[in-house]
């Protein structure tokens, strides 16, 4: 068989330089390997000789930090029409990058939201009409596993792998690399209107009246906010997000949304790189966010909106007011999302006084029958228990996958953060 070796030892080049000390060396591939075609990458950098401070980053005592932080290319391939994107890369760097090309990917609708977690999340986008979640567009994932082999799931090799990544977030291994499907990029049609709050049962009306025929208007895109923020208004207001895809301006599943009096809007024509990076949440400010999901019920709105509207009266009590925040978000998660995930080759998606208002919030839609069993797992809390929620036929995949792939649990039992699976009955 004839080989051929990918060279790594440059001197003078200093990550090379640093895997060379540690002691490794070159790597001799087969000449038909595909990676023999690309130039290496290296990811590891030299210690730093200052300290540094981490925002919400720290290592347990004696372990190990695994830093991806200089993995944050894009890159677009015009002959696959395959984007490729490194897992610290942010959308609105992302965004703008493919513009560049002419195409889009469904992606985080916050430009700071990372590419990671979004996409082992599920990752919900203005898209998901048309192209479902996020990770449905994930055609290969280049991941590190538990024994340091490198591989590549897709649906030739590893499919049970890819489909757990989707929605399994990182209980599998280290992902180095998405690849993903795309669709020619156009200016959107869309914004922000901010209402009185005492519009709050008109805009629940257009939310559920929205959700319900969805499926008609599937390049739309609708969300409802109610918000405290003291920068725009004293007042609690209620937004309204809405967002044609397509571009066309005002279109007639947004008519009941429209017909609410507003106070101020921001509706234009952006891009979607643009947009990402004009709502982005405060950086200075600690986030908490909890979720729940709901039958499409007016009810439950109102419900919302009432125990919101106490939690800010409650929080103002011992929070000063520039200091506080806050987002009661709704937005459709319909039957055909689910639908189009299938489709593309399926995934696995199936602070106290906050807390307390989850609790109420979800006894209450119990008592009406319109508490829904499943948590999105990117916007739990660590009390919740996103991955339960898949149901079990998909709980019990993820575990097979996790025994295939990572049979000592490492992943499991040496990396602390995120959510982990359930335990497999014995």
């Amino acid at each position: 068989m004839s080989l051929a070796a990918r060279d790594c030892s440059d001197e003078g080049v200093e990550a090379c330089e640093t895997l060379l000390s540690a002691g490794l060396g070159d790597q001799v591939l087969a000449v038909a390997d595909a990676s023999i075609r690309s130039p290496p990458r290296v990811m590891v950098v030299k210690q730093l000789e200052t300290s540094t401070r981490l925002h919400r980053g720290n290592n347990i005592d004696g372990s190990v930090t695994i830093d991806l932080g200089y993995l944050k290319a894009t890159t677009y391939n015009t002959e696959t029409g395959i984007a490729s994107i490194e897992p610290a890369s942010r959308w609105g760097d992302a965004f703008l990058a493919l513009e560049r090309s002419g195409v889009a990917v469904p992606s985080g609708r916050d430009g700071n939201v990372g590419i990671g977690g979004f996409l082992t999340g599920g990752g919900n986008s203005y898209y998901t009409g048309l192209y479902g979640f996020g990770c449905d567009s994930v055609v290969n994932a280049e991941i590190v596993l538990a024994d340091g082999s490198i591989i590549n799931a897709n649906k030739y090799s590893h499919p049970d792998l890819l489909k757990a990544l989707k929605g399994g977030w990182g209980n599998f291994g280290i992902v180095t690399r998405f690849d993903l499907e795309t669709f020619p990029s156009k200016p959107l049609w869309g914004g922000i209107r901010a209402s009185e709050n005492s519009h709050t049962a008109a805009v629940g009306a257009a939310m559920v009246n929205f959700t319900a025929n969805y499926h008609k208007n599937p390049e739309a895109a609708y969300l409802i906010n109610f918000t405290y923020n003291p920068g725009m208004s004293p007042d609690i207001l209620v937004a309204q997000v809405v967002v044609d895809t397509s571009g066309k301006e005002a279109p007639p599943a947004f008519d009941q949304a429209l017909a609410v009096p507003e106070l101020f809007n921001d509706i234009k024509i952006p891009s979607m790189g643009s947009m990402s990076n004009d709502y982005l949440l405060p950086p200075s400010l600690h986030n908490v966010w909890f979720t729940l999901t709901f039958k499409n019920d007016e009810r439950v709105i109102q419900k919302s909106a009432e125990l919101h509207e106490k939690l800010v009266a409650e929080m103002l009590q011992t929070v000063s007011t520039n200091e506080l925040g806050t987002q009661n978000l709704f937005q459709p998660i319909p039957k055909f999302f689910a639908e189009i995930g299938e489709f593309r080759r399926g995934n696995v998606l199936g602070l106290d006084q906050g807390l307390e208002m989850k609790a109420a919030l979800e006894e209450f839609a119990k008592s009406i029958d319109a508490l829904q069993p499943w948590v999105y797992i990117n916007y739990a809390d660590p009390t919740q228990d996103p991955i339960s929620s898949y149901g079990k036929a998909n709980v019990e995949f993820l575990q097979k996958v996790l025994a295939k792939y990572d049979p000592t649990g490492m992943f499991q039992r040496r990396m602390r953060s995120g959510f982990k699976l359930p335990t497999a009955a014995n």
